[in-house]
């Protein structure tokens, strides 16, 4: 089987008659403008005349992203089967069935789904609507972890029984990508970017891969607000590095355009072109990156009313637990107190003494969009004061994040997981800490 790196989380397998792509984000800013490609993908529109599957991890948009899609020619989708993880909320599976695609199946978890002669796949949820994918070409297995945090020897053996007890090829994420420390907080992105490398290396020393694969943090933080981000991100070559000192798989590193068939591939060429894609990208001037815009106060608070009155209307008494919470909207100059009673209101604060600080454009993403929290904490376009505490702002969001993936939000939830964490068990939906 071949796989080639078309960008980022993007690969295209091919074996047989089959070829399927995954996570195809193949252009243009994502995550509120915060992240963008470090060099162009290694795909066209037209291509997708040849493409007989598409598969998604997740509803994040550098792995499904609708306009991306949405430039599929109808003749193309007409003859292209999508294959997604089995959810509560069905999102993803009926947006593809509007869109006239050929087929939308949804893959149950523990079951192989036969795509093509000698060509099977096995998706499962993992956390926070993530999936991932193994796919069985030939008895071939290559798995495909993708941004899935696989950090501790039970998941791992139980992914590793359920692909068969092998792993041929191990594809997974390597840096961060996230919210990683205020600007001055250098300290949590080097701590961050080790955390990652980390769990990249226990994946593949507990799948046992021949040939390991690094993808899932191609991209970089492209706006104002968040470009501070990149100073500390995992880099191809430390990777690499990393590799081979303490892991005895055979590392493969892939530029856009190349391809993993098993064959011997020259590493330092690939890690030589992305270094010098990196080192681009640190000369870049403001005129590269994203601006904020702001957005009118009696807008915000027209918004903040109508967004407590959803989430009292929605989740009752579950909702009363919520505590106020404080921001700063820098653009504005203002401090803010948010709370179920009044929506937002000015309060007399400074900064340091808010939970967040962020841009008016943000807060009005976050009020607006069940993801639209999910969308900040991802792209980093805020900071925490020492002061704050940011679980308060994020917990007011989290509500509408987990309604919109078919969770069940009340009392007893709550109660459940409250529960969990005293007896420190782990919650794969649970609130911030």
């Amino acid at each position: 089987m071949d796989v080639k790196l078309i960008n980022h989380s993007c690969l295209l397998y091919s074996h047989g008659d089959v070829k399927m792509i995954c996570d195809p984000w193949i252009e243009g800013r994502v995550f509120d403008n915060g992240w963008d490609f470090i060099v162009p993908s290694a795909i066209a529109y037209e291509d997708f005349a040849e493409i007989t599957h598409i598969w998604f991890s997740h509803e994040h948009p550098d792995h499904f992203f609708p306009p991306n899609l949405n430039k599929i020619s109808a003749e193309h989708r007409a003859n292209i089967t999508v294959v997604f993880q089995e959810t509560i909320d069905k999102r993803v599976v009926n947006y593809c069935s509007k869109k006239g695609f050929k087929e939308v199946i949804e893959l149950k978890p523990n079951k192989w789904y036969t795509m093509g002669e000698d060509f099977q796949v096995m998706c499962e949820n993992y956390t926070e609507g993530d999936s991932w994918l193994a796919v069985d070409a030939g008895g071939e297995i290559i798995l495909n972890t993708n941004d899935c945090e696989v950090n501790n020897p039970h998941d791992a053996a139980k992914i590793k029984e359920k692909v068969g007890g092998k792993v041929d090829a191990l594809f997974a994420q390597f840096s961060y990508a996230c919210w990683a420390g205020n600007p001055d907080q250098v300290h949590i992105r080097e701590q961050m970017a080790k955390s990652k490398l980390d769990i990249f290396l226990f994946q593949i020393n507990q799948f046992e891969p021949k040939y390991s694969i690094p993808i899932a943090s191609y991209v970089w933080f492209c706006h104002q607000d968040n470009f501070y981000l990149n100073d500390r991100i995992n880099k191809p070559d430390r990777v690499l590095e990393s590799m081979q000192k303490h892991t005895t798989t055979i590392p493969v590193v892939l530029f856009p355009g190349e391809s993993f068939n098993g064959s011997k591939h020259d590493n330092q060429s690939s890690v030589d072109k992305w270094m010098k894609a990196y080192k681009e990208l640190e000369n870049k001037s403001v005129d590269h990156l994203e601006a904020a815009s702001s957005v009118e106060e009696s807008n915000l608070l027209t918004t903040s009313k109508a967004f407590t009155k959803q989430l009292k209307d929605d989740f009752g008494l579950a909702a009363r637990v919520l505590k106020p919470s404080f921001v700063y909207l820098k653009d504005l100059g203002v401090a803010y107190k948010l709370s179920l009673a009044n929506g937002l209101e000015k309060v007399t604060k400074s900064k340091e003494e808010c939970d967040i600080i962020l841009g008016s454009d943000s807060l009005m993403n976050c009020m607006r969009f069940p993801w639209g929290c999910d969308t900040l904490g991802v792209n980093g376009r805020f900071s925490k004061p020492e002061k704050g505490n940011y679980s308060r702002f994020y917990n007011f969001f989290r509500y509408n994040q987990l309604k919109s993936r078919g969770e069940t939000v009340n009392l007893g939830y709550l109660f459940k997981v409250i529960i969990r964490k005293i007896f420190r068990q782990k919650e794969e939906v649970s609130f911030y800490n």
